[in-house]
């Protein structure tokens, strides 16, 4: 999928700072978010069926949910009835790419950095078609605000070099901000699947 371009540069000043407090209040609203919509996760595993085509084709790579993150779980579980293969991402050292292992329903899942699960060493590594990734933030334009670590900005860039793929922000709706800060090095995402709706990328006005 072709994402629109964008100027990095229109951000680059002082993102950092405004991401740190982007980050700190979304954090805060996704907590009151989780609690309002005991509905979301299964309202979202209807929306991402109903987004991705051909799913018995596809190697979806999606999440075990941290603290307030919308819970894809039961999306995974649909997806995996469905005939897709679920991989899980692996988070290594600080500056590393993620790697994506194999996953089903009742694998064992080891502890990984920060916080994360991801399934056994044992596992096939398998990069897949489709990621879903988690988020603090986003916005229409394709940008997302993430825990800060990079891995995702660093991992989209290296797969798209590789193969085509295609990375969908998963969040609540009112997650949805005017404006991302911006860094050169963000990765853009080719849409945002929310519980109500599939948002797709808009070219910067």
């Amino acid at each position: 999928m072709t994402r629109p371009a964008s100027d990095s540069s229109l951000d680059a000043e002082g993102a950092p700072e405004a991401k740190t407090a982007l980050r700190s209040q979304m954090l805060a609203a996704r907590k009151a978010m989780r609690a309002a919509e005991p509905d979301a996760p299964s309202n979202l595993t209807a929306q991402i069926v109903r987004t991705l085509d051909t799913i018995e084709t596809l190697v979806i790579a999606g999440y075990v949910a941290i603290g307030d993150e919308l819970d894809p779980s039961l999306a995974l579980e649909a997806l995996q009835n469905a005939g897709a293969s679920i991989v899980l991402p692996v988070a290594g050292k600080s500056g590393d790419v993620l790697a994506f292992r194999a996953w089903q329903t009742g694998d064992a899942m080891e502890k990984g950095r920060l916080s994360t699960y991801h399934p056994a060493a044992k596992s096939e590594a398998i990069d897949p078609d489709v990621i879903l990734v988690p988020l603090v933030a986003f916005d229409t334009f394709g940008y997302r605000l993430g825990f800060g670590g990079g891995y995702y900005d660093r991992t989209l860039p290296k797969l798209r070099a590789q193969k085509n793929i295609v990375a969908y922000g998963i969040g609540y709706d009112d997650q949805e901000v005017s404006r991302i800060p911006r860094e050169s090095f963000d990765a853009q995402l080719d849409g945002v699947i929310t519980p109500s709706r599939f948002i797709p990328v808009q070219t910067d006005g």
